[in-house]
């Protein structure tokens, strides 16, 4: 253990960012998001942060290393988002047999809160109480990670009656992350 390998992971967070930014160029040879390669790079990181050892240098640049990768994910996801919006221009809904779908909504409004705007018209006349947007958005996001984490990409959301219950159900891009 020791510079070597930070300076390894360096090297790598790089050459993700770099692939990062092929993607969001709409670069050809860079069609999905680099998700996967996102997820090991975290959890290399990981791995050698639970490492003791290090020398107060050596620990210093792993902190700065663990800062950068962060503020890479939040930019990441930012760009996913607003890429999403912008080529969606509305929400999209699937065509399901025996499902009622959500209508599509303008491209400048918040996904999140048509979303729950939608899913909140829809509980009320069915009587019960609707979670508050925050809680709505939360939840949301952490189905997108979950599904994002297993490889998968994740368009958007839909609100759907399937078998007289309503659900939320995320749109996923059909086949899986490379």
């Amino acid at each position: 253990m020791g510079g070597d390998e930070i300076a390894q992971l360096e090297t790598a967070l790089a050459e993700l960012a770099r692939r990062w930014e092929r993607y969001m160029a709409h670069d050809s040879q860079v069609p999905i998001p680099p998700e996967r390669d996102r997820l090991e790079l975290e959890r290399r990181l990981r791995l050698l942060s639970r490492q003791e050892g290090r020398s107060t240098h050596e620990q210093f640049r792993l902190e700065q290393l663990l800062h950068r990768f962060a503020t890479y994910c939040q930019l990441w996801q930012r760009q996913l988002r607003a890429r999403e919006v912008g080529e969606a221009g509305a929400i999209r809904e699937p065509q399901r047999p025996n499902a009622a779908v959500a209508p599509s909504v303008p491209a400048k409004e918040d996904e999140f809160a048509a979303l729950h705007r939608r899913y909140t018209e829809l509980v009320q006349q069915r009587g019960g109480q609707p979670m508050p947007l925050e809680s709505f958005r939360t939840l949301l996001e952490q189905q997108r990670a979950q599904l994002e984490g297993k490889g998968q990409v994740v368009e958007g959301f839909n609100v759907v009656e399937v078998d007289g219950r309503l659900r939320i159900q995320a749109r996923v891009r059909r086949g899986r992350k490379s």
